[in-house]
């Protein structure tokens, strides 16, 4: 540890007599980056999906929903507003991290995110990146990363705005959200409160039962301010507040069984100070994540079991842009204390040091590279070094190759390691080595990117019964399975205009991917081998019309493979029309319906668990 502090600090002075005066980080724009920023940065080699406002409006039922066609990735949700894990190029749920402003929020108890426990709408930016990401995000960052950000600017002219949606549909859903930005020379404030309900009674198609004991109910509060000190100096503070009260649905044959309530609480906040100077920029950030539940067996007692964590962070980044190249070296320290405890585990401590070089290249415009390096000490567990090599070749003004290869890892979780009569404190850390090849062409109009990767994983995590012989039938962690995962990545968008008048948008986006558990010589379990949807919207004058669709395939549910275990392929369509009641440059007003399972199909994302048939929902959305 003083080693790496010694080397940190040596390599900070010697960049600082190195510095010149003409650089680009006197430009105003540039005196803070934030997380949104530092991602584009730090992913020329990758590719990285931006959803817009008009995308995320259209897909305002849930988190899940909204990935769910906008995006490659599978979700097994259980039962419509149950949990919803994900699933990113065949990798298991806990190989995705979920970055909120640049921090991973991926529980410290499973190594996941419920995404049915975020608010759509109530951030400003969401992004989906492709590929390994260990060396700027730390554990489960195999797959690819999920990125939730707040977007902080200022403005010479005082400029305050509002924006309030609501929206209800089937089975007495309503969600509602107002969200206030506020921007002036030196401060800008972001305010979103929400909430969200629903009996969740829906029908089970082709039987006589319903969804009972479904119901949910979350609040949610975001603020984000940032003070501009000085030209050179920002303050930034993020903070988030959700609270969550559902039912965990039954299952077939006899959902009406059902009983279990689940309470959940996530506060986070995050403190940032930016100075620009010269040709260098620091960054420092100290970060509190506070997360608890409750899951009671009978709704109706007042006995539950509970976790909780606390988790403390601290980064240092400093950025030196090159005189007279367009290069630029950055460092990235962090510190991590973690706290954790569930009413069966007794607290656990963990703490964690990283330290990342890297180094980013781009020459002549036509050719970019990047390097990077991490290396992780953490007080559990012997990490390997992380390391990334991409680059991003310019062919012509709009056509490029891409190509990119990196080392990332996992970390077992609390419940992996301490779980009563089940976990194993023999596991080590997953490792994977990963590459993907890509092509692309960008316009204003039209882009297209298409990827092969390949991804093997040593010393994965696996539950498995009988794992160990001391104590038989018991499902336990190990450490057995070396994996491949590989395939093609494909995502499209187009925009066209019909006679001058009619602006359309096109999208879609498919995964193909083949995965094989080396022990066994058999496919992954809960990994469908296609995963496709499209997207289409056309605006005209005052109306706008868009269309959904979406398909997965089959995915088996036990390691053999049996036909007799498996959830079958299904496709889904949903359309939608919005209309502007008002549309002035300071204040617009929309009507929205959305009809969702158009025709009305039965499936199943999960055995046993039915989700919904044709269903409604109506929406306002005023901006003033």
């Amino acid at each position: 540890m003083k080693q790496y502090l010694f080397i940190i600090f040596f390599f900070t002075a010697i960049l600082n007599v190195l510095a010149q005066q003409d650089t680009i980080f006197n430009s105003l724009d540039e005196v803070f980056i934030q997380a949104n920023k530092r991602l584009l940065i730090n992913s020329k080699t990758l590719k990285v999906i931006q959803l817009n406002d008009s995308v995320i409006l259209n897909n305002n039922e849930s988190f899940t929903n909204l990935l769910r066609f906008n995006s490659s990735l599978y979700f097994r949700e259980q039962g419509a507003g149950g949990s919803s894990s994900v699933s990113f190029r065949g990798t298991s749920s806990s190989n995705t991290a979920v970055m909120w402003n640049g921090i991973n929020i991926n529980s410290i108890n499973n190594s996941q995110t419920d995404f049915n426990s975020l608010t759509v709408g109530l951030f400003d930016e969401i992004n989906v990146r492709s590929g390994g990401g260990t060396i700027e995000y730390g554990s489960d960052a195999i797959g690819g990363t999920i990125h939730i950000n707040d977007l902080l600017k200022f403005d010479h002219n005082k400029n305050i705005s509002n924006n309030i949606i609501t929206s209800y549909g089937s089975f007495n859903t309503f969600n509602s959200l107002y969200k206030l930005k506020f921007k002036s020379k030196r401060y800008s404030l972001n305010f979103g409160l929400s909430f969200n309900g629903s009996d969740n009674d829906y029908p089970f198609l082709d039987s006589d039962f319903k969804n009972t004991n479904g119901s949910y109910k979350n609040y949610a509060l975001n603020f984000s301010n940032a003070l501009k000190i000085s030209n050179k100096l920002v303050l930034e503070l993020f903070s988030t507040f959700y609270f969550g009260d559902r039912l965990f649905s039954g299952e077939l044959p006899n959902p009406s069984s059902a009983n279990d309530k689940y309470h959940d609480i996530n506060q986070r906040n995050l403190l940032s100070l930016i100075y620009s100077s010269n040709n260098f920029r620091y960054t420092g950030r100290v970060g509190y994540l506070y997360q608890k539940y409750k899951f009671f067996e009978n709704k109706n007692s007042k006995v539950f079991n509970y976790g909780t964590s606390k988790r403390i962070i601290t980064d240092f980044t400093l950025d030196y842009q090159f005189v007279n190249m367009d290069a630029v070296i950055s460092s990235i320290s962090r510190f991590e204390s973690v706290y954790g405890e569930t009413d069966q585990i007794n607290q656990k401590n963990r703490i964690e040091f990283s330290q990342s070089l890297i180094y980013k290249h781009n020459i002549l415009d036509k050719f970019l590279y990047d390097l990077k390096l991490r290396k992780d000490y953490n007080s559990d567990f012997q990490v390997p070094l992380s390391f990334s090599f991409g680059f991003k070749l310019n062919i012509l003004d709009n056509l490029f190759i891409r190509a990119n290869t990196s080392k990332n890892y996992r970390i077992p979780s609390y419940n992996d390691l301490f779980w009563p009569g089940q976990g194993n404190l023999n596991l080590i850390p997953e490792s994977s080595l990963q590459g993907e090849l890509g092509f692309g062409f960008k316009t204003k109009s039209l882009f297209f990117d298409i990827a092969y990767f390949n991804i093997n994983t040593k010393d994965k995590i696996i539950w498995t019964p009988n794992g160990d012989p001391n104590r038989p039938g018991v499902w336990v962690p190990l450490n057995i399975d070396k994996t491949n995962n590989k395939g093609v990545e494909f995502s499209s968008t187009l925009q066209h205009t019909y006679f001058n008048k009619i602006l359309a948008n096109y999208s879609i986006n498919f995964t193909y991917v083949v995965t094989l558990d080396k022990t066994t010589g058999l496919p992954l379990p809960f990994i469908p081998e296609n995963v496709l949807n499209f997207n289409m919207s056309y605006a005209y004058k005052k109306y706008s019309f868009f269309y959904q669709f979406l398909f997965n395939d089959k995915v088996f549910t036990t390691k053999s493979n049996s036909q007799d275990y498996k959830v079958d392929s299904y496709s889904i369509n949903n359309i939608g029309v919005n209309y502007d009641l008002i549309k002035s440059k300071k204040n617009k007003l929309n009507i929205g319906f959305k009809f969702n399972n158009l025709f009305n199909k039965k499936y199943f994302i999960v055995t046993n668990r039915p989700m919904p048939g044709f269903n409604y929902n109506f929406n306002i959305n005023y901006k003033f």
